[in-house]
Formats: structure tokens, sequence, C-alpha cells
């Protein structure tokens, strides 16, 4: 077992795609939490010189009262090596890393604004057990719903209209609305959304849609942060909800996935159900489990 480098990334993501049945999209998965691995954990498991398994690990740094948190994000070993051992190996010492990295808990969960799930997608089976099996304890279960775009309404010409007779904008968002956004995010929702609709203003075209009334932003809606599938965050201003500016937000972004190509988009981490399925006929689809444990003294 080694630090991995930049050069054993081929083989990483040649493994993901035979271990993420699931995810297409193994690839930039790999590549995304890649990038926000902690120092130091990004593991590579050798067997007769062939990378065989691997892990990567991210380190929230503690804030307010929530102490340092070590993520295990992804752990995948190659399908002839399974039932050997391999997988507790690298998680404990993904778990060992991290917890010198300063890490007072662990958890198996997403670490935004870089994450590629919320927690573990029950169909991933194995990995279920891999985590009840070294003592995690599970947190709250999340959910994604699944948008096919080719039956969806993504009409808004009409809602844009209405909205703008109230004197609210409806537009993409510009590189030059990031500090103002992420301001203005930072005090309506608080958490890391000012962050993704920051990465999503660095993208060419931007992909966050905004709703603007005298210059204050009401509402934003993005999609493709982390992977391009998958659509959110979205926040509408407490004292702006009612207007219907949410599904107007919402359906722009899924119009831009579907002209993209994107025949079904993801809406992760999902709050409010009801919305998605009245508004764009989202039916609930992953289910994933988060786990936690403290940290070994």
């Amino acid at each position: 077992m080694r630090q991995a480098n930049t050069e054993d990334l081929p083989a990483l993501r040649s493994l993901a795609r035979t271990g993420l049945i699931h995810d297409p999209d193994a690839d930039a998965i790999v590549d995304l939490l890649w990038s926000s691995a902690a120092e130091g954990c990004r593991i590579a498991l050798e067997s007769s010189g062939r990378i065989v398994g691997f892990a990567l690990g991210s380190l929230r740094p503690a804030r307010d009262e929530q102490p340092a948190t070590g993520h295990v994000e992804l752990i995948v070993v190659g399908p002839e090596y399974r039932e050997q051992g391999h997988g507790r190996a690298l998680l404990a010492e993904l778990e060992r890393r991290l917890t010198d990295a300063g890490a007072a808990r662990l958890r198996i969960r997403g670490n935004p604004p870089d994450f590629a799930w919320p927690g573990i997608d029950i169909r991933y089976t194995p990995a279920v057990c891999l985590a009840a099996a070294a003592g995690y304890e599970r947190l709250l279960d999340a959910n994604s719903m699944l948008v096919d775009l080719a039956t969806a309404n993504l009409a808004t010409e009409q809602d844009v209209e209405r909205l703008a007779e109230a004197g609210i904008e409806v537009r993409r968002g510009r590189p030059e609305d990031e500090a103002a956004l992420r301001a203005w995010s930072d005090e309506a929702f608080g958490g890391t959304w000012g962050q993704e609709a920051a990465m999503a203003l660095r993208k060419d075209p931007p992909t966050l849609h905004v709703a603007v009334r005298d210059g204050a932003f009401l509402g934003f809606a993005g999609h493709g942060m982390q992977r391009v599938g998958m659509f959110g965050p979205m926040g509408t201003d407490e004292a702006a909800r009612g207007l219907g500016i949410g599904a107007v937000l919402l359906r722009r972004c899924l119009a831009d996935q579907r002209d993209a190509g994107i025949d079904v988009v993801e809406i992760g981490w999902v709050g409010p159900a009801r919305f998605y399925s009245k508004t764009v006929g989202a039916r609930l689809g992953r289910v994933f489990w988060a786990f936690e444990k403290p940290a070994a003294a």
C-alpha cells in the first residue's frame, strides 16, 4: 500500500469504471474526488506491481461547534481481488491517515462543495456491509430524484414574462456575480451553497441561473458543479417564495442539460420531493446511507 500519484490516475479511472456500475461518469468522479482529497489521503493498493484497489479521503476542518471530520470518499477494489480483505485494509489505512491529519470523527458522507454522493448508494451493498463491519453508525438517509428530460415540461417563457412584469429579471449567471452572490447565499442559506454557485459561475458558459430585482438576488439554481448530470443546489430568498421563481430556475437549468444531450438528470440530496415531482415530473430514484463513527484515539 502506498501513496498514489498523478501517474496512477489512468489505472484508478479504469478500476472505477469496473466498480462504479451505477455511475457511468466514473472517470469524472475519480478526478473530482482526487482534486479534493486531503494531503496523504490518496492511497493505492498494489499486488505484483499492479494497482488492484485505491481509496480517497478528504478532511473538513473544525468550524463553529463541529469537530474536524475525515470523509471516506471512495474505495474501489478490482472485481477479481474482492473478498480478500483489501477493502477493509484500504479503509483502515485511510482512517489512520485521516486521524493523523487531525480528524476527530470519520464519516462516509459527501463533503461539499466537492462531493460525488451524499453517502453510499445502497445498491453498492458490499460497501454498506464494509461500513457496518468497521463500526460505523448510520446517519439520516438521503435521496436523489431522477428527471426524464424527454418528457419534462421545461417551458419558461410565460413565467419569465410574468416575473419581469413584477420587476424580477431571470437570467444566466455571470462571472462578475460571484462576490455578491456568495455574500447573499452565505447570509440567506449558509453552508456551502455559495461556494457551489461560484463553481458554476466559473464554467463556460456558467451553469447557473439567477433571479434579480433592483440589483438584489432573490434566487439561484445551478447544475453540473460536481457532475454534469446533476442538478442543484437551488435556493430562493424566504421573502420571495411563492412567486414561482424556483420553478423557472429549475426548468432553465434542466433545459441547459437537455440541450447538452443529457437524457436523465439526477437531483442530488433532495429536500422538497413534492416540488420536484409536481414541477418537472421527477421521481424518487437513488437511496443513500451515510455513516459516522469517532476517530480512534
